[in-house]
């Protein structure tokens, strides 16, 4: 049987076989930075503690963020980014809009939260809870296309729809679970397809229809 010197040797050479390096370290960091973000407290947010999870260094951190703002915009942009949305094929719009609000509501509405938790702190990490706001929550339009991109090629759409209109039901989604703490019911999705996204999109598409036919667009409704 080998001696605790053997083992110990061979614990130290496995270590620096596997030392990380690159985007395998950077990509530890982020995820200990966002366990620490979820898990704990904003007190709690440190290069210490994140680099105490991550398993690395205080100077490694700051090689690569020049605070604890930085990180936490970085680590929170990571977060979202893995949640991967698929494409719904519900064979109609009202359905593919509620599949994808559905899966972001899963995915990434813990993002949301914890950016309200982190809102209270936000003088604390230097910067205001509007520009963590604007640097961390990323469009949930390109998401919305896939379901209106499903319904042109339905030719259940054929009009352009506004920007305002595409980026409505994440923005409303956002607001609520900034206000309530709480992930979205699936009651709240549905109302807001049903109630706000789906009449909007009728008026859009009634109203160009009509403009080809040549009414007038106060004619259209």
């Amino acid at each position: 049987m080998p001696c605790d010197g053997d083992e110990t040797m061979e614990a130290d050479i496995t270590q620096k076989r596997t030392r990380r390096r690159g985007k395998v370290l950077e990509t530890a960091i982020l995820e200990a930075a966002w366990e620490q973000l979820s898990t704990c407290g904003a007190e709690e947010f440190t290069f210490d503690n994140v680099a105490a999870r991550a398993h690395t260094s205080k100077p490694v951190l700051y090689r690569r963020w020049a605070n604890r703002a930085e990180l936490f915009v970085a680590a929170v942009r990571w977060h979202r980014g893995r949640a991967v949305i698929e494409c719904p094929k519900t064979g109609t719009l009202r359905g593919d809009v509620i599949s994808i609000l559905l899966q972001l509501n899963r995915k990434q509405s813990d993002a949301v939260m914890v950016l309200a938790k982190f809102g209270v702190y936000a003088s604390w990490l230097g910067v205001s809870a509007h520009e963590l706001y604007e640097r961390t929550m990323m469009s949930d339009r390109p998401s919305i296309m896939m379901a209106v991109d499903n319904a042109r090629a339905r030719g259940d759409i054929t009009c352009e729809l506004p920007e305002s209109l595409l980026r409505m039901p994440g923005e409303l989604g956002r607001a609520i679970i900034l206000r309530d703490m709480r992930p979205l019911s699936e009651a709240d999705i549905v109302a807001t397809v049903d109630e706000l996204f789906l009449p909007l999109v009728d008026h859009y598409e009634r109203r160009a229809r009509a403009v080809g036919r040549g009414v007038p667009t106060n004619a259209a409704g």
